[in-house]
């Protein structure tokens, strides 16, 4: 039984390796991506091996050339959200008082608003960009990260090996980033993979309501083909497929690394 659970985690790292193998080097590999080849919907033949989408063009050509901005953007996004949210629960779980107030009552009118209005808000006032994007991942993500820190620096601050570090004169900076950080960091790089799936989600989201700079896009091409599903559904599985399983292997894949490298 064991060897066939490994078998199986090899195969799923095969198919996560795969996807975001096409995500970051498909366009390297796509043809003309804007251009028309065919009648809209037509099937798949020996030039277009997916077929066409609403328009004509080739489906693999977009989807090849479609993954990049659900990977570059959400990972960078989720970083600085991390680390952002990282500062401010160490600041607030820390010093207490006026900073802790402060941190705390950001948190809640971020955790307030729903994603997607954040999102729709921004992408209206901005535009869709690499920056909005990034501008919404951070704000949804960086409050549970820093909930999530504040707890676990609250905790930290307690335990004997900090109040040693005060009675030896440590300097605040040197307590919370030598003694309380690499204690706390766990749980936090263990919502990374969360925090990673949903900025996927988000992106792909963007797309999917019609907002893009034009290029091809997972998200958009769903939103695209759905109406010719019937004719040929190529051009809408196949971006669903890529996307369902890059965000499942954001938050899983993430966690059991994550896991096994603190253990």
């Amino acid at each position: 039984m064991s060897r066939l659970r490994w078998v199986a985690v090899g195969c799923l790292v095969l198919v996560v390796l795969a996807v975001v193998g096409v995500a970051l080097f498909g366009p390297l590999l796509a043809g003309a991506p804007e251009q028309i080849v065919g009648l809209p919907y037509s099937g798949p033949s020996p030039a277009s091996p997916l077929g066409t989408d609403n328009s004509g063009r080739d489906v693999l050509d977009r989807v090849l050339a479609g993954g990049r901005p659900l990977v570059v953007v959400p990972v960078v996004a989720t970083v600085l959200a991390t680390l952002l949210g990282l500062l401010l629960g160490l600041a607030g779980g820390y010093f207490a008082g006026v900073v802790d107030t402060v941190v705390s009552r950001l948190d809640y009118v971020l955790l307030g608003l729903p994603p997607v209005l954040i999102l729709l808000v921004l992408l209206h006032g901005w535009g869709y960009s690499a920056t909005t994007m990034t501008a919404v991942v951070v704000l949804t993500g960086t409050p549970f990260v820093s909930r999530v820190t504040r707890a676990e620096t609250l905790r930290a601050v307690e335990d004997g090996y900090v109040v040693a570090a005060y009675a030896t004169g440590d300097s605040h900076l040197s307590v919370i980033f030598r003694e309380i950080l690499p204690n706390i960091i766990r749980p936090v790089l263990a919502d990374f993979g969360t925090r990673l799936a949903i900025a996927v989600t988000l992106t792909a989201a963007a797309g999917f309501l019609g907002f893009g700079s034009g290029g091809p896009n997972w998200g958009a091409m769903i939103s695209e083909n759905v109406e010719g599903i019937r004719l040929t559904p190529w051009g809408v599985a196949v971006p669903a497929v890529l996307l369902g399983v890059m965000t499942v292997a954001a938050n899983l894949g993430i966690d059991r690394l994550v896991g096994r490298v603190l253990r």
